[in-house]
């Protein structure tokens, strides 16, 4: 009986022996990718069973840092966490090193994939020909991602004008982590103009020694520009224009036809008559604008429109 007795003594004995500990071994450096990490992104856990350790190795013990950084780890900070999570750390045979370094692995995602993404979505979204040009003035820096695999989208392109144009571009990583990126891209397309061989200040009168038709990158392909050389010879220059700028037909206007001080002709339509006079201008005028004028014989001031570079007419009711 006594010996029956032992051998059971022994047996649990053996049994206590032979079943492993709860134990929780923290390494010194542990690389996670997480915003969040947990205790089993860090730590090996033992001798517990399968629900007990995934418990345990959902605990979450703090922030990771920024992709490219790293941040210490106590024990106490392990400690409290435990506790927090509803368990005693005292259950458990915790094995932490001197120190303990979290750091966050990183992805390196160039500038220039992301222009690239952003010139590919306008070009389809446009329908742009091959030859259209699409520039990126101010490229992207690089950034920086958790590491894992990286998913890059491009929005829809809307239009700011001048062919100006910002396409969004999505950066997500399996973990769920999601940032936006606005690019700003500028469209050229070639194109016969007429372009400016030197400088124009405004009132400058345009000859064939100022313009010249070529082909050249233009940035709005709703501009007025002109196509021939011939249309704008004789215009007057309403504002300054740059040496080899694309010539818009809003920069430049008509010649007065009459100037100030010219003595003109007046013709007064009155009763279905037309009464003629001699009158001097007081301003200058194109053809069909309204100036000033003072007939000669009364010296009175009146309004009439310019017919041509002699004549004025006004009618009376």
């Amino acid at each position: 009986m006594r010996g029956l007795a032992l051998g059971v003594m022994l047996t649990l004995m053996f049994a206590a022996w032979a079943t492993p500990a709860p134990r929780i071994e923290v390494r010194e450096r542990s690389a996670v990718q997480a915003a969040q990490f947990t205790l089993g992104d860090i730590a090996t856990i033992s001798g517990v069973d399968a629900s007990t350790e995934a418990r345990l190795r959902a605990v979450v013990l703090g922030s990771s840092p920024l992709p490219g950084l790293e941040r210490p780890l106590t024990r106490e900070q392990i400690l409290i966490r435990l506790r927090q999570h509803g368990f005693q750390p005292e259950a458990f045979t915790l094995v932490t090193p001197a120190r303990m370094v979290i750091c966050r692995e990183k992805k390196t995602l160039q500038g220039q994939q992301l222009v690239e993404a952003a010139v590919a979505a306008l070009r389809n979204a446009l329908n742009l020909p091959d030859d259209a040009q699409v520039e990126c003035p101010t490229p992207p820096q690089d950034v920086s991602l958790p590491q894992g695999e990286a998913q890059l989208t491009a929005g829809e392109p809307r239009a700011l004008g001048g062919g100006w144009y910002a396409v969004p571009i999505y950066l997500s990583t399996g973990r769920g982590a999601r940032s936006t990126l606005n690019m700003r891209l500028r469209v050229g397309f070639w194109r016969e103009v007429v372009v400016t061989q030197r400088s124009l200040r405004p009132g400058d009168v345009v000859d064939d020694t100022a313009v010249a038709t070529e082909r050249f990158l233009v940035y709005d392909e709703g501009g007025d520009f002109l196509t021939a050389a011939e249309e704008v010879c004789g215009k007057v220059v309403r504002q300054t224009i740059p040496a080899r700028q694309p010539l818009r037909r809003s920069a430049l206007e008509e010649p007065a036809l009459i100037r100030r001080g010219q003595q003109v002709k007046l013709l007064v339509q009155m009763d279905g008559a037309v009464i003629e006079a001699s009158a001097l201008a007081l301003q200058d005028g194109k053809a069909g604008a309204l100036i000033r004028v003072q007939v000669v014989d009364t010296r009175k001031t009146l309004t009439a429109t310019v017919v041509d570079s002699q004549t004025v007419q006004m009618s009376v009711p």
